[in-house]
Protein backbone atom coordinates (compact mmCIF):
# COMPACT_ATOMS: atom_id res chain seq x y z
CA UNK A 1 0.00 0.00 0.00
CA UNK A 2 1.06 3.14 -1.30
CA UNK A 3 1.97 6.56 1.61
CA UNK A 4 1.21 9.41 -0.24
CA UNK A 5 2.18 12.68 0.44
CA UNK A 6 -2.10 13.47 0.66
CA UNK A 7 -2.00 11.37 4.25
CA UNK A 8 1.08 13.34 5.50
CA UNK A 9 -0.72 16.43 4.82
CA UNK A 10 -3.95 15.06 6.44
CA UNK A 11 -1.94 13.49 9.32
CA UNK A 12 0.43 16.77 9.31
CA UNK A 13 -2.82 19.26 10.23
CA UNK A 14 -4.53 16.32 12.18
CA UNK A 15 -1.34 16.76 14.81
CA UNK A 16 -1.51 20.45 14.53
CA UNK A 17 -5.41 20.54 15.21
CA UNK A 18 -4.72 18.04 18.54
CA UNK A 19 -1.53 19.68 19.86
CA UNK A 20 -3.86 23.67 19.02
CA UNK A 21 -6.44 22.30 20.83
CA UNK A 22 -4.51 21.12 24.01
CA UNK A 23 -2.72 24.23 24.25
CA UNK A 24 -6.46 25.99 24.45
CA UNK A 25 -7.30 23.85 27.08
CA UNK A 26 -3.84 24.22 29.27
CA UNK A 27 -4.41 27.73 28.81
CA UNK A 28 -7.90 28.08 29.42
CA UNK A 29 -7.07 26.10 32.96
CA UNK A 30 -4.13 28.48 34.31
CA UNK A 31 -6.22 31.47 33.28
CA UNK A 32 -9.47 30.42 35.13
CA UNK A 33 -7.74 27.94 38.15
CA UNK A 34 -10.18 25.08 36.82
CA UNK A 35 -8.89 21.42 35.51
CA UNK A 36 -12.06 20.04 34.88
CA UNK A 37 -15.05 22.46 33.53
CA UNK A 38 -16.85 20.27 31.37
CA UNK A 39 -17.90 16.17 31.79
CA UNK A 40 -15.30 15.45 28.59
CA UNK A 41 -12.35 17.23 30.46
CA UNK A 42 -12.65 14.32 33.17
CA UNK A 43 -15.70 11.78 33.33
CA UNK A 44 -14.92 10.31 36.85
CA UNK A 45 -13.40 13.60 38.39
CA UNK A 46 -16.94 15.44 37.02
CA UNK A 47 -19.07 12.68 38.46
CA UNK A 48 -17.45 13.25 41.84
CA UNK A 49 -17.70 16.98 41.33
CA UNK A 50 -21.60 16.73 41.18
CA UNK A 51 -22.34 14.41 43.71
CA UNK A 52 -20.36 17.03 45.87
CA UNK A 53 -21.99 19.92 45.04
CA UNK A 54 -25.37 18.36 45.68
CA UNK A 55 -24.29 17.70 49.66
CA UNK A 56 -22.73 21.12 49.62
CA UNK A 57 -26.20 22.35 48.61
CA UNK A 58 -28.51 20.32 51.25
CA UNK A 59 -25.99 21.20 53.74
CA UNK A 60 -26.67 25.02 52.90
CA UNK A 61 -30.08 24.18 52.96
CA UNK A 62 -29.03 22.41 56.48
CA UNK A 63 -27.18 25.47 57.72
CA UNK A 64 -29.64 27.78 56.79
CA UNK A 65 -32.52 26.06 58.48
CA UNK A 66 -30.44 25.91 61.68
CA UNK A 67 -29.62 29.54 61.96
CA UNK A 68 -33.02 30.37 61.44
CA UNK A 69 -34.41 27.92 63.67
CA UNK A 70 -31.58 29.10 66.42
CA UNK A 71 -32.96 32.43 65.46
CA UNK A 72 -36.19 31.63 66.63
CA UNK A 73 -34.88 29.65 70.36
CA UNK A 74 -32.99 32.99 71.21
CA UNK A 75 -35.94 34.81 70.57
CA UNK A 76 -37.89 32.80 73.01
CA UNK A 77 -35.20 32.90 75.42
CA UNK A 78 -34.81 36.12 75.45
CA UNK A 79 -38.97 36.93 75.42
CA UNK A 80 -38.66 34.46 78.39
CA UNK A 81 -35.83 36.17 80.54
CA UNK A 82 -37.89 39.28 80.37
CA UNK A 83 -40.73 37.09 81.66
CA UNK A 84 -38.19 35.82 84.86
CA UNK A 85 -37.22 39.43 85.39
CA UNK A 86 -40.72 40.69 85.40
CA UNK A 87 -41.85 38.29 87.72
CA UNK A 88 -39.00 38.77 90.06
CA UNK A 89 -39.67 42.00 90.62
CA UNK A 90 -42.87 41.33 91.19
CA UNK A 91 -42.02 39.24 94.00
CA UNK A 92 -39.73 41.73 95.29
CA UNK A 93 -43.11 44.48 95.28
CA UNK A 94 -45.36 41.92 97.04
CA UNK A 95 -42.56 40.84 99.87
CA UNK A 96 -42.53 44.80 100.38
CA UNK A 97 -46.39 44.72 100.07
CA UNK A 98 -46.29 42.41 103.02
CA UNK A 99 -44.30 43.84 105.42
CA UNK A 100 -46.49 45.28 108.66
CA UNK A 101 -44.21 48.22 108.07
CA UNK A 102 -45.39 49.36 104.70
CA UNK A 103 -48.41 51.89 104.74
CA UNK A 104 -51.57 51.82 102.75
CA UNK A 105 -50.43 54.54 100.56
CA UNK A 106 -47.40 52.52 99.11
CA UNK A 107 -49.47 49.30 98.80
CA UNK A 108 -51.63 51.31 96.77
CA UNK A 109 -48.74 52.10 94.79
CA UNK A 110 -47.15 48.38 94.41
CA UNK A 111 -50.94 47.33 93.35
CA UNK A 112 -50.43 49.90 90.44
CA UNK A 113 -47.26 48.69 89.14
CA UNK A 114 -48.29 45.19 90.06
CA UNK A 115 -51.14 45.85 87.05
CA UNK A 116 -48.72 48.10 84.61
CA UNK A 117 -46.66 44.28 85.24
CA UNK A 118 -50.14 42.41 83.95
CA UNK A 119 -50.08 44.92 81.33
CA UNK A 120 -45.90 44.05 80.28
CA UNK A 121 -46.56 40.34 80.84
CA UNK A 122 -49.16 40.36 78.10
CA UNK A 123 -47.32 42.23 75.62
CA UNK A 124 -44.55 39.90 76.02
CA UNK A 125 -46.56 36.72 76.00
CA UNK A 126 -47.88 38.08 72.53
CA UNK A 127 -44.45 38.13 71.05
CA UNK A 128 -43.71 37.81 67.38
CA UNK A 129 -41.52 36.31 65.43
CA UNK A 130 -40.09 38.56 62.04
CA UNK A 131 -42.62 36.79 59.79
CA UNK A 132 -45.13 37.39 62.16
CA UNK A 133 -45.68 34.47 63.78
CA UNK A 134 -46.24 34.27 67.19
CA UNK A 135 -43.83 32.60 69.54
CA UNK A 136 -46.43 31.11 72.29
CA UNK A 137 -49.40 30.09 69.70
CA UNK A 138 -48.59 26.45 69.58
CA UNK A 139 -49.73 25.50 66.03
CA UNK A 140 -51.95 28.51 66.39
CA UNK A 141 -48.83 31.17 65.11
CA UNK A 142 -51.45 33.40 63.37
CA UNK A 143 -53.33 34.85 66.36
CA UNK A 144 -52.41 36.66 68.97
CA UNK A 145 -52.39 33.91 71.62
CA UNK A 146 -53.35 36.11 74.81
CA UNK A 147 -56.10 38.39 75.08
CA UNK A 148 -57.84 40.13 78.02
CA UNK A 149 -61.57 37.82 79.03
CA UNK A 150 -62.81 40.66 81.41
CA UNK A 151 -61.88 44.22 82.87
CA UNK A 152 -63.27 46.24 86.20
CA UNK A 153 -65.17 48.95 86.42
CA UNK A 154 -61.59 50.83 86.74
CA UNK A 155 -60.14 49.21 83.52
CA UNK A 156 -57.73 46.95 85.22
CA UNK A 157 -57.60 43.26 83.41
CA UNK A 158 -59.33 40.90 85.68
CA UNK A 159 -58.91 37.51 83.66
CA UNK A 160 -56.64 36.35 80.88
CA UNK A 161 -57.60 33.85 77.88
CA UNK A 162 -55.45 31.75 75.63
CA UNK A 163 -56.61 31.42 72.10
CA UNK A 164 -53.54 29.01 70.97
CA UNK A 165 -53.39 25.35 70.89
CA UNK A 166 -51.74 23.18 73.39
CA UNK A 167 -49.57 21.63 70.97
CA UNK A 168 -46.12 22.55 70.70
CA UNK A 169 -44.86 23.47 67.02
CA UNK A 170 -41.87 21.55 65.72
CA UNK A 171 -39.75 21.67 62.33
CA UNK A 172 -37.44 20.03 60.75
CA UNK A 173 -34.12 21.37 61.06
CA UNK A 174 -32.51 18.51 59.46
CA UNK A 175 -33.29 14.80 58.43
CA UNK A 176 -32.44 13.84 61.48
CA UNK A 177 -33.10 16.30 63.72
CA UNK A 178 -36.40 18.61 64.84
CA UNK A 179 -36.80 21.46 67.43
CA UNK A 180 -39.44 22.76 69.24
CA UNK A 181 -39.86 26.68 68.08
CA UNK A 182 -43.18 27.65 68.47
CA UNK A 183 -44.16 26.98 72.47
CA UNK A 184 -47.51 26.05 73.56
CA UNK A 185 -48.67 29.61 75.60
CA UNK A 186 -50.55 26.89 78.08
CA UNK A 187 -47.91 24.92 79.30
CA UNK A 188 -45.48 28.12 79.65
CA UNK A 189 -48.08 30.46 81.10
CA UNK A 190 -50.94 28.56 82.50
CA UNK A 191 -48.67 25.13 83.58
CA UNK A 192 -50.56 23.56 86.53
CA UNK A 193 -49.82 21.17 89.45
CA UNK A 194 -52.17 20.78 91.87
CA UNK A 195 -52.11 20.50 95.61
CA UNK A 196 -53.81 20.98 98.80
CA UNK A 197 -55.82 23.50 98.84
CA UNK A 198 -55.03 26.39 100.98
CA UNK A 199 -57.60 28.01 103.53
CA UNK A 200 -57.26 31.18 105.49
CA UNK A 201 -60.10 32.80 107.74
CA UNK A 202 -61.12 31.89 111.19
CA UNK A 203 -64.39 29.40 110.60
CA UNK A 204 -62.41 26.48 111.46
CA UNK A 205 -62.86 24.56 107.58
CA UNK A 206 -60.33 23.10 105.89
CA UNK A 207 -58.99 20.91 102.98
CA UNK A 208 -61.18 17.69 102.59
CA UNK A 209 -59.94 14.50 101.29
CA UNK A 210 -61.08 14.64 97.75
CA UNK A 211 -59.42 16.06 94.77
CA UNK A 212 -60.72 19.51 93.82
CA UNK A 213 -61.65 20.64 90.41
CA UNK A 214 -61.77 24.15 90.72
CA UNK A 215 -59.00 26.86 90.34
CA UNK A 216 -56.97 29.82 91.43
CA UNK A 217 -58.72 31.42 93.94
CA UNK A 218 -62.03 31.81 95.31
CA UNK A 219 -63.88 32.18 98.45
CA UNK A 220 -65.47 29.57 100.71
CA UNK A 221 -69.11 31.66 102.52
CA UNK A 222 -70.39 29.73 105.35
CA UNK A 223 -73.54 30.82 107.03
CA UNK A 224 -75.56 30.36 109.99
CA UNK A 225 -79.02 28.94 110.11
CA UNK A 226 -80.36 27.77 113.21
CA UNK A 227 -79.21 27.51 116.64
CA UNK A 228 -81.51 25.24 119.33
CA UNK A 229 -80.27 24.64 122.97
CA UNK A 230 -80.76 21.37 124.83
CA UNK A 231 -81.96 20.54 128.42
CA UNK A 232 -84.78 22.77 130.70
CA UNK A 233 -82.89 25.95 131.41
CA UNK A 234 -85.09 27.88 129.58
CA UNK A 235 -82.82 29.58 127.43
CA UNK A 236 -83.95 29.95 123.70
CA UNK A 237 -83.05 31.45 120.74
CA UNK A 238 -82.75 35.58 120.63
CA UNK A 239 -84.35 37.39 118.20
CA UNK A 240 -81.30 37.90 115.95
CA UNK A 241 -80.17 34.55 116.25
CA UNK A 242 -81.17 33.41 112.97
CA UNK A 243 -79.46 36.07 111.19
CA UNK A 244 -76.66 37.19 113.26
CA UNK A 245 -75.68 34.19 115.04
CA UNK A 246 -72.01 33.08 113.91
CA UNK A 247 -71.48 30.01 116.21
CA UNK A 248 -71.85 26.33 114.27
CA UNK A 249 -71.43 22.93 115.57
CA UNK A 250 -73.16 19.65 115.75
CA UNK A 251 -74.99 18.80 119.23
CA UNK A 252 -72.67 19.39 122.52
CA UNK A 253 -69.85 21.13 120.40
CA UNK A 254 -70.49 24.44 121.58
CA UNK A 255 -72.00 25.36 125.05
CA UNK A 256 -73.46 28.25 127.11
CA UNK A 257 -72.55 28.26 131.08
CA UNK A 258 -75.56 29.54 132.76
CA UNK A 259 -75.77 31.11 136.66
CA UNK A 260 -79.00 32.47 137.97
CA UNK A 261 -76.99 34.67 140.70
CA UNK A 262 -81.40 35.19 141.60
CA UNK A 263 -82.43 32.35 142.50
CA UNK A 264 -85.36 33.13 140.47
CA UNK A 265 -84.55 33.45 137.13
CA UNK A 266 -84.00 37.13 137.30
CA UNK A 267 -80.70 37.95 136.53
CA UNK A 268 -77.72 36.25 136.34
CA UNK A 269 -74.68 35.85 133.78
CA UNK A 270 -73.92 34.00 131.30
CA UNK A 271 -70.55 32.96 128.87
CA UNK A 272 -70.46 30.75 125.63
CA UNK A 273 -67.47 28.36 124.92
CA UNK A 274 -65.72 29.84 128.33
CA UNK A 275 -65.79 33.42 127.05
CA UNK A 276 -66.27 36.49 129.32
CA UNK A 277 -69.85 36.31 131.33
CA UNK A 278 -72.48 38.32 130.36
CA UNK A 279 -75.29 39.34 132.62
CA UNK A 280 -78.67 38.83 131.52
CA UNK A 281 -82.21 39.40 133.35
CA UNK A 282 -85.19 38.13 132.59
CA UNK A 283 -86.09 41.14 130.08
CA UNK A 284 -83.82 40.39 127.35
CA UNK A 285 -85.11 38.41 124.33
CA UNK A 286 -81.78 39.07 122.14
CA UNK A 287 -78.78 38.83 124.11
CA UNK A 288 -75.98 38.82 122.50
CA UNK A 289 -72.72 36.94 124.35
CA UNK A 290 -69.40 36.83 122.52
CA UNK A 291 -66.97 33.48 122.67
CA UNK A 292 -63.61 33.53 123.31
CA UNK A 293 -62.65 33.17 119.63
CA UNK A 294 -65.16 35.44 118.39
CA UNK A 295 -68.01 33.32 117.90
CA UNK A 296 -71.48 35.00 118.43
CA UNK A 297 -74.79 33.89 119.88
CA UNK A 298 -77.97 35.98 120.51
CA UNK A 299 -80.10 34.37 123.76
CA UNK A 300 -83.32 35.56 124.88
CA UNK A 301 -83.30 34.55 128.49
CA UNK A 302 -86.99 35.77 129.36
CA UNK A 303 -87.81 32.39 130.47
CA UNK A 304 -84.65 30.91 132.74
CA UNK A 305 -85.47 27.85 134.87
CA UNK A 306 -85.31 29.77 138.26
CA UNK A 307 -81.98 28.26 139.93
CA UNK A 308 -80.61 27.06 137.16
CA UNK A 309 -76.97 27.19 137.10
CA UNK A 310 -75.07 24.69 134.75
CA UNK A 311 -73.89 24.20 131.25
CA UNK A 312 -75.99 23.94 128.21
CA UNK A 313 -75.33 21.84 125.09
CA UNK A 314 -76.12 23.58 121.81
CA UNK A 315 -76.42 23.04 118.04
CA UNK A 316 -75.77 25.26 115.56
CA UNK A 317 -76.36 24.46 111.73
CA UNK A 318 -75.16 26.51 108.94
CA UNK A 319 -74.57 26.13 105.00
CA UNK A 320 -71.54 26.40 102.94
CA UNK A 321 -71.28 27.91 99.68
CA UNK A 322 -68.24 28.76 96.91
CA UNK A 323 -70.11 31.00 94.15
CA UNK A 324 -71.36 33.76 96.86
CA UNK A 325 -74.76 31.89 97.60
CA UNK A 326 -76.01 31.44 94.75
CA UNK A 327 -75.87 27.49 95.64
CA UNK A 328 -75.51 26.25 98.99
CA UNK A 329 -75.21 22.46 100.91
CA UNK A 330 -75.82 22.49 104.85
CA UNK A 331 -72.87 21.51 107.23
CA UNK A 332 -73.04 18.03 108.54
CA UNK A 333 -69.82 18.19 110.00
CA UNK A 334 -67.82 15.89 108.45
CA UNK A 335 -64.38 14.80 106.98
CA UNK A 336 -65.53 15.40 103.37
CA UNK A 337 -68.24 17.26 101.75
CA UNK A 338 -68.53 18.34 98.37
CA UNK A 339 -69.40 22.43 97.25
CA UNK A 340 -70.46 23.14 94.11
CA UNK A 341 -69.71 25.68 92.29
CA UNK A 342 -73.31 26.42 90.56
CA UNK A 343 -71.71 28.57 87.74
CA UNK A 344 -68.77 26.62 86.70
CA UNK A 345 -69.69 23.31 88.67
CA UNK A 346 -65.91 23.35 89.84
CA UNK A 347 -65.70 21.02 92.72
CA UNK A 348 -64.44 22.18 96.56
CA UNK A 349 -64.15 19.29 98.80
CA UNK A 350 -64.46 21.05 102.70
CA UNK A 351 -63.63 19.25 105.80
CA UNK A 352 -65.99 20.40 107.95
CA UNK A 353 -65.91 18.60 111.16
CA UNK A 354 -64.13 21.67 113.07
CA UNK A 355 -66.07 24.68 111.69
CA UNK A 356 -67.13 26.94 114.66
CA UNK A 357 -68.57 29.86 113.39
CA UNK A 358 -69.65 31.82 110.18
CA UNK A 359 -67.47 33.39 108.08
CA UNK A 360 -65.44 33.43 104.94
CA UNK A 361 -62.75 31.54 103.73
CA UNK A 362 -60.11 32.75 100.95
CA UNK A 363 -59.81 29.70 99.20
CA UNK A 364 -56.16 29.30 97.07
CA UNK A 365 -56.44 26.29 94.99
CA UNK A 366 -52.70 25.79 95.26
CA UNK A 367 -50.48 25.18 91.62
CA UNK A 368 -53.86 25.94 89.54
CA UNK A 369 -53.44 29.57 89.11
CA UNK A 370 -51.47 30.71 85.35
CA UNK A 371 -49.56 33.20 85.84
CA UNK A 372 -51.90 35.90 85.22
CA UNK A 373 -54.12 34.52 87.73
CA UNK A 374 -51.63 34.51 90.27
CA UNK A 375 -50.55 38.52 89.66
CA UNK A 376 -53.97 39.29 89.07
CA UNK A 377 -54.73 37.73 92.66
CA UNK A 378 -51.87 39.54 94.24
CA UNK A 379 -52.46 43.17 92.51
CA UNK A 380 -56.10 42.69 94.30
CA UNK A 381 -54.69 41.20 97.66
CA UNK A 382 -52.20 43.53 97.62
CA UNK A 383 -54.87 46.54 97.13
CA UNK A 384 -56.74 44.21 100.06
CA UNK A 385 -59.64 44.42 98.01
CA UNK A 386 -61.36 41.37 99.72
CA UNK A 387 -61.21 43.90 103.15
CA UNK A 388 -59.51 41.05 104.80
CA UNK A 389 -57.57 41.34 108.51
CA UNK A 390 -54.00 42.01 108.35
CA UNK A 391 -53.19 38.31 109.85
CA UNK A 392 -55.48 37.11 106.36
CA UNK A 393 -54.14 39.51 104.17
CA UNK A 394 -50.74 38.51 105.13
CA UNK A 395 -51.71 34.51 105.10
CA UNK A 396 -52.89 35.02 101.73
CA UNK A 397 -50.03 37.04 100.16
CA UNK A 398 -47.46 34.26 101.77
CA UNK A 399 -49.70 31.49 99.70
CA UNK A 400 -49.72 33.74 96.18
CA UNK A 401 -45.76 34.22 96.30
CA UNK A 402 -45.84 30.14 96.08
CA UNK A 403 -47.63 30.85 92.98
CA UNK A 404 -45.19 33.46 91.88
CA UNK A 405 -42.23 31.02 92.70
CA UNK A 406 -43.84 28.21 90.70
CA UNK A 407 -44.15 30.59 87.91
CA UNK A 408 -40.99 31.60 87.74
CA UNK A 409 -39.42 27.71 88.19
CA UNK A 410 -41.57 26.73 84.71
CA UNK A 411 -40.54 29.99 83.12
CA UNK A 412 -36.72 29.29 84.40
CA UNK A 413 -37.21 25.45 83.04
CA UNK A 414 -38.74 26.36 79.62
CA UNK A 415 -35.73 28.70 79.53
CA UNK A 416 -33.41 25.96 80.31
CA UNK A 417 -34.87 23.51 77.87
CA UNK A 418 -35.07 26.62 74.94
CA UNK A 419 -31.74 27.03 75.44
CA UNK A 420 -30.05 23.22 74.99
CA UNK A 421 -31.96 23.02 71.93
CA UNK A 422 -30.10 26.30 70.95
CA UNK A 423 -27.02 24.75 72.27
CA UNK A 424 -27.39 21.36 70.39
CA UNK A 425 -28.27 23.36 66.73
CA UNK A 426 -25.22 25.67 67.78
CA UNK A 427 -22.63 22.52 67.68
CA UNK A 428 -24.70 21.16 65.24
CA UNK A 429 -23.84 23.96 62.76
CA UNK A 430 -19.98 23.88 63.75
CA UNK A 431 -20.22 20.14 62.83
CA UNK A 432 -21.77 20.70 59.57
CA UNK A 433 -20.10 23.95 58.50
CA UNK A 434 -16.61 22.01 59.13
CA UNK A 435 -17.90 19.46 56.71
CA UNK A 436 -19.24 21.76 54.45
CA UNK A 437 -15.56 23.36 54.50
CA UNK A 438 -13.82 19.78 54.13
CA UNK A 439 -16.23 19.17 50.77
CA UNK A 440 -16.07 22.42 48.96
CA UNK A 441 -11.92 21.95 49.45
CA UNK A 442 -12.24 18.67 48.35
CA UNK A 443 -14.25 19.83 45.54
CA UNK A 444 -11.45 22.55 44.70
CA UNK A 445 -8.75 19.61 44.60
CA UNK A 446 -10.16 17.82 42.06
CA UNK A 447 -11.39 20.60 39.85
CA UNK A 448 -8.23 22.75 40.53
CA UNK A 449 -5.72 23.45 38.15
CA UNK A 450 -1.83 22.24 39.43
CA UNK A 451 -0.55 25.73 38.16
CA UNK A 452 2.79 24.42 37.90
CA UNK A 453 2.34 21.06 36.31
CA UNK A 454 0.13 22.78 33.55
CA UNK A 455 2.55 25.16 32.43
CA UNK A 456 5.00 22.61 31.69
CA UNK A 457 1.99 20.53 29.66
CA UNK A 458 1.68 24.00 28.20
CA UNK A 459 5.39 24.30 27.31
CA UNK A 460 5.39 20.79 25.99
CA UNK A 461 2.48 21.26 23.98
CA UNK A 462 3.77 24.33 22.35
CA UNK A 463 6.99 22.94 21.46
CA UNK A 464 4.99 19.90 19.94
CA UNK A 465 2.74 22.42 18.16
CA UNK A 466 5.39 24.37 16.85
CA UNK A 467 7.69 20.99 15.77
CA UNK A 468 4.01 20.03 13.84
CA UNK A 469 3.98 23.11 11.83
CA UNK A 470 7.42 22.75 10.85
CA UNK A 471 6.70 19.32 9.25
CA UNK A 472 4.14 20.87 7.88
CA UNK A 473 6.20 23.49 5.77
CA UNK A 474 8.40 20.67 4.69
CA UNK A 475 5.57 18.37 3.72
CA UNK A 476 4.00 21.60 1.42
CA UNK A 477 7.46 22.29 -0.32
CA UNK A 478 8.33 19.02 -1.63
CA UNK A 479 8.03 18.32 -5.31
CA UNK A 480 8.20 15.74 -8.43
CA UNK A 481 11.75 16.86 -8.23
CA UNK A 482 11.72 15.41 -4.84
CA UNK A 483 10.82 12.32 -5.89
CA UNK A 484 12.93 11.66 -8.98
CA UNK A 485 15.80 12.10 -7.20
Amino acid sequence: MRVTSEFHYQQALQNIQSNYSKITTLQNQISSGKRVVQASDDPNAMSQIMANTVQDSRLTGDLTMIQDTTNKLQTGVDTLTQVQDLLSNVKTLALQANNTTTSDQTNKTIAVQINTAIDQLMKLSNQTLPDGSYLFGGTASTTAPFTASGTDSSGQTTGVAYNGTQQNSEVIVTQSVTSTTLLSGKDVFQSRSRSATGYVGATGATAGTGTDSAIGEGSLVIKHLQTTFAGTSGVTAGTSSSASDTVLGPAGANSVVINDTSGTGASGTVSLNGGPATAFTNANSDLKVTGPNGEVVYLNTTSISPGFNGSVSMTATGSMSVDGGATSVPIDFSGNQVVKNGTTGAITNVNSTNIRQAGTEQLHYTGTSDVFQTLIALRDTIANKQGLSATDRSDVLQQQLGEVDRSLNSVGNTIGSQSVQAQSLSTLKDQLTTLQLNLRQGTDNIQSTDTASAIVDLQKQMNLYQASLQIAVQINSMTLLNFLK
